[in-house]
């Protein structure tokens, strides 16, 4: 008994619904992210990665042929991560050309060097293909990992 009510309140960070409210301290931010994920989840289709996959919340919205997760290599994500690869957090260890979708949730304010990771999606990414990212627009730091704060430069 007490394992569903774990699993519930789990599913209820990524996924929330009427419990959200009481057990989700980011109940509104969520709801909305999963909201959209779910209106634009058909677009994601074919061999697709997840960067910074976490527990792959959010695999049953997509239309995937191949669903991959990747995480930074640490102890911690290996037991607790449902990552199917791990990297040295500089390069992907994939061919390039390779994902016709890439996923990125809540991980781009993570990132000390947005050029290069986002020169790894790109290197991976199949030319015409989709990359679904989201980041935080408000959001406290609740985790112990640091969190990158920076200026984007154009020209």
């Amino acid at each position: 008994m007490i394992d569903r009510i774990r699993d519930r309140i789990a599913r209820e960070q990524f996924t929330p619904g009427w419990l959200g409210c009481f057990v989700n301290p980011f109940y509104f931010a969520r709801k909305g992210l999963y909201r959209n994920i779910v209106g634009l989840g058909g677009r994601i289709t074919g061999v697709t990665l997840d960067v910074g996959c976490g527990t792959k919340p959010y695999e049953a919205l997509f239309r995937s042929t191949e669903y991959l997760g990747l995480e930074i290599n640490t102890t911690s994500n290996r037991s607790s991560k449902k990552a199917d690869f791990f990297y040295d957090g500089s390069v992907f260890p994939f061919n390039a050309d390779q994902f016709d979708s890439v996923v990125c949730n809540e991980v781009f304010e993570h990132v000390f060097h947005p050029d290069q990771f986002l020169g790894e999606i790109r290197r991976t990414l199949k030319i015409g293909g989709l990359l679904l990212m989201t980041v935080p627009f408000i959001w406290t730091n609740t985790s112990s990992h640091s969190i990158s704060r920076g200026t984007l430069r154009t020209g």
